[in-house]
């Protein structure tokens, strides 16, 4: 039987209410896209250890994240030495996640292998059928049960940023395989800082400053 593709969530109208369901908005998960991509920016070719973006991208979005989220009763988490936020009165856990692209057909994929930690954190909410898997609109938290995973997927370069937020299915082996659901928040070129204008020879003051040396009195 063929896997049963995403539910994805990408109409401008749409976006907003399923982000609220999580307790988020497209302001804030911009800004953890952001932070992400301005750290990876830092990077010293030649200087910085050649893991330096993808690392000091991560740092950066994990920050953002709980600088966001945690004023809105969100909780600092790490579950097998991955780091997240939960809310369990929604029933909710979220990461951030380095993706080779985002708010594309192609489902995104991690730019570092996942390893045994991940799938055992994606796999955690399933392992006892706690949840039905019929879409975002019919999520249904329990009391006591482990937190959905979702991640906020940020793909960045040096110019163009997308990100999206998506609850990944659980997998084998090194990479995501399948989403349950995805939300297509932001897909934005980013505009080259603008030079102040420089001022041609003939457009410049030419007044004379006339520097004198000042003569002391006599009485």
């Amino acid at each position: 039987m063929p896997a049963q593709s995403a539910s994805i969530i990408q109409k401008a109208e749409d976006v907003r209410p399923a982000l609220s369901l999580l307790g988020l908005s497209e302001e804030k998960v911009i800004q953890i896209a952001q932070a992400a991509s301005y750290a990876r920016a830092e990077y010293l070719p030649g200087i910085d250890p050649v893991n330096a973006p993808g690392t000091k991208a991560y740092q950066a979005g994990i920050r953002q994240l709980r600088l966001s989220m945690l004023p809105d009763g969100w909780k600092p988490g790490r579950f097998n030495n991955i780091e997240v936020i939960v809310n369990h009165e929604l029933g909710l856990m979220l990461g951030f996640q380095n993706v080779d692209r985002a708010c594309e057909e192609s489902d995104p994929s991690s730019i570092s292998d996942r390893g045994e930690g991940t799938r055992q954190l994606v796999a955690k909410p399933y392992e006892a059928a706690l949840f039905n898997q019929a879409g975002l609109q019919n999520q249904k938290t329990h009391k006591g049960a482990f937190p959905l995973v979702w991640f906020v997927c940020v793909a960045a370069d040096q110019d163009k940023i997308q990100v999206e937020v998506s609850r990944p299915k659980p997998f084998e082996g090194t990479q995501f395989n399948g989403f349950f659901e995805r939300i297509f928040v932001a897909d934005q070129t980013i505009e080259a800082p603008i030079a102040a204008p420089r001022l041609e020879p003939e457009e410049e003051d030419d007044h004379e400053i006339v520097i004198t040396k000042k003569q002391n009195d006599r009485s």
